[in-house]
């Protein structure tokens, strides 16, 4: 039986994820706290039982996108051999988890409405995952996996495609969020991969280094 921390818990990540696609709906800026209660078909006191005000379901939406691009890093990581693998793996696993957990999260590109402090704390967050991704492309270069990308080109690219998903994606479309997966990891795959003679290519150059 959960305890009365673990159902507040519970009933607390999904208000927000409902809160956060009535903002997807309407917009951040247009949508209230009444608009939300309406929404959900609660009174606005109890939705104040568990947020104090917009702000806060904005800033935990956030922070639950970088929970998720953490949990990804971490299959990647554990999965992976090749900086190439782990890449895929992330992507994959990213967009999964994504579109399972946050369905039509547009509110995500509301990151100016967040306050000074809370958008301290997910720049911080977004700046350690992108200087993890780029080390992911610059093994994968080093590996041979990956051919001679940019990877700060190569991180705004992905993420780029992944923002913009928040604006397009919902839950109840044609395609499901496992699919989208596999379609963005196979297009990122073609993008940055090594073509085969390159990988002996660079074997060549190491012996040839190697005996000089």
């Amino acid at each position: 039986m959960l305890s009365r921390d673990q159902q507040f818990a519970l009933k607390r990540a999904a208000l927000l994820r409902q809160a956060a696609r009535a903002f997807s709906a309407h917009g951040y800026h247009d949508t209230s706290l009444d608009d939300v209660a309406k929404t959900l078909g609660v009174t606005k006191a109890a939705l104040y039982y568990y947020v104090k005000n917009k702000q806060e379901i904005l800033f935990e939406c956030h922070m639950q996108a970088q929970d998720l691009g953490e949990t990804a890093l971490q299959h990647s990581e554990q999965n992976g051999r090749s900086g190439r693998d782990k890449i895929l793996l992330l992507a994959t696993k990213y967009i999964e988890l994504i579109t399972s957990e946050m369905g039509s999260f547009a509110v995500l590109g509301e990151f100016d409405a967040l306050d000074a402090e809370n958008r301290t704390i997910i720049a911080r967050r977004r700046d350690k995952f992108d200087r993890h991704f780029r080390k992911l492309v610059s093994d994968g270069i080093a590996d041979g996996s990956i051919r001679a990308v940019d990877p700060k080109l190569t991180v705004f690219f992905f993420m780029g495609a992944i923002n913009w998903m928040t604006r397009w994606f919902r839950p109840d479309g044609p395609l499901p969020g496992t699919d989208i997966a596999r379609h963005f990891a196979d297009l990122l795959d073609k993008a940055i991969s090594a073509s085969p003679a390159e990988p002996a290519a660079k074997a060549a150059r190491s012996r040839a280094s190697a005996r000089a």
